[in-house]
């Protein structure tokens, strides 16, 4: 049967490019419900927003019409889709299964990720992850393993990676609690401690060293063809660790002199994984936009590499200040590499594999933005453009200086020279006034691309 799905999801790829459909699935962040004088921003919920791909591909040009769910009344607390005890807030990041199937949604502030029908849009399960580190929880990024069996969870404040299995037999989805790897307090296979008692900002004499990493709140989970998971620390350095080991495994370790701080975002070309680093706090890395390749061939446990193995290295960046690379993604046929800068407003563009600097694309050039702010991306199945999530002016996550935009929505930036350059042609707007101040709340973080 699983063998019959992913057939299924490659010929609906292919079809794809012959025509056929997709959509475009929008996170925004804005709590949607529980304003009040006490809480003039709001408690709780946030909301989907879907464009279908015929309105994208429009051949008269991009149609701004789109669905909206409102989350806070999908996972009514009480209701029949949410038996957690806590509200959901805050989604942040959204991924599609190999499938298409399914949607996991992971909600940074409650600590939630849904799974909810592709198709249908209606939800099928939700999970709260494990309290951790002082008792926080949070879900950055749940992401899919390839094979569509697992979501492997960033917790991020709680310090902890988690697991959420899936059983094609029955349909259904389980946290299992089993798996989890406490980050904070767990030692490497090399015996060193996970997380070490050393300074947290950069500026810090004694934050740098090859075994140093003081935060190890997980930021991206980001999952690998070889069937590990790329982990990246708020405090730098990084884990590569084995998913199919219980608990989960770590096979090879980074101190923040190998791996930096603020790791976000990673990608997969043939044999390489890329992932980037980008801004944190003005206080403890107020720019960054930096790209480490490695190649994806670590071990699986109980075999584990050295510590700050050379199967990972520097591969291209700018580290001349003033930048914050935070989303990322390859053109069609993997032979570009787009950092996008949410600081500068620019998209940086490298040759796959050697690292050459190809270009700078000023997403502001086309007048459509003044100040787009891009956030992450996602390619259309037809590659002709990315996706792109636009932040707002109230950023409700990540540092005001980095993530603070002007027109919140959906970008559309259209590729030409064979994915090596691009124009932000459209925006299509998302809006949420505040009932109390009138002000925008929307704030648009994650996109992906599902196929129908």
């Amino acid at each position: 049967m699983r063998k019959h799905k992913m057939l299924l999801s490659l010929i609906a790829a292919a079809g794809c490019l012959m025509g056929q459909g997709y959509e475009v699935w929008l996170t925004d962040q804005n709590n949607t419900a529980g304003y009040s004088a006490a809480a003039p921003r709001g408690t709780h919920g946030g909301r989907l927003v879907i464009h279908d791909g015929e309105d994208l591909e429009n051949p008269g040009g991009p149609v701004d019409r789109s669905a909206v769910i409102d989350l806070a009344e999908m996972f009514a607390l009480g209701g029949p889709n949410n038996a957690t005890g806590a509200n959901v807030s805050r989604p942040h990041m959204i991924f599609q299964s190999p499938t298409s199937d399914y949607m996991a949604l992971a909600f940074v502030a409650s600590g939630h990720v849904a799974v909810i029908d592709g198709a249908t849009r209606r939800p099928k399960a939700l999970f709260r992850m494990t309290a951790g580190d002082g008792g926080a929880r949070q879900a950055h990024a749940a992401f899919w393993m390839p094979d569509g069996l697992s979501l492997i969870v960033a917790n991020q404040n709680g310090k902890l990676l988690e697991k959420i299995v899936y059983d094609p037999a029955t349909d259904t989805f389980r946290h299992d609690t089993a798996a989890t790897l406490n980050l904070a307090t767990c030692r490497t296979p090399n015996g060193l401690p996970c997380q070490t008692a050393t300074p947290v900002n950069e500026s810090d004499a004694g934050y740098f060293g090859q075994h140093n990493r003081p935060d190890n709140a997980p930021i991206c989970p980001v999952t690998s063809a070889n069937r590990k998971v790329y982990v990246t620390f708020r405090g730098g350095g990084m884990f590569v660790v084995d998913p199919a080991a219980t608990p989960m495994a770590i096979v090879a370790e980074y101190g923040n002199e190998s791996f930096p701080r603020d790791g976000c975002g990673g990608t997969q070309i043939g044999g390489n994984v890329y992932l980037l680093a980008g801004a944190g706090s003005v206080t403890t890395n107020p720019d960054q936009l930096l790209v480490y390749q490695a190649r994806d061939e670590y071990p699986s446990a109980p075999a584990f590499a050295e510590p700050n193995s050379q199967l990972m290295k520097f591969w291209a960046g700018d580290a001349s200040g003033g930048r914050d690379g935070h989303g990322m993604g390859a053109s069609a046929g993997g032979g570009y590499l787009w950092v996008f800068d949410r600081t500068a407003d620019i998209a940086e563009v490298y040759r796959v594999p050697t690292g050459r600097h190809m270009n700078s694309v000023d997403l502001r050039a086309s007048g459509v933005s003044a100040k787009p702010t891009p956030d992450l991306a996602a390619l259309s199945p037809l590659g002709n453009r990315f996706y792109l999530a636009l932040r707002g002016p109230k950023p409700q996550t990540g540092s005001p200086h980095v993530a603070t935009g002007g027109t919140p929505g959906l970008g559309i930036l259209t590729l030409s020279r064979g994915g090596a350059f691009g124009t932000l042609t459209h925006v299509f707007r998302t809006t949420l006034q505040n009932p109390i101040d009138r002000s925008e709340e929307s704030d648009p973080h994650g996109v992906t691309v599902r196929l129908k």
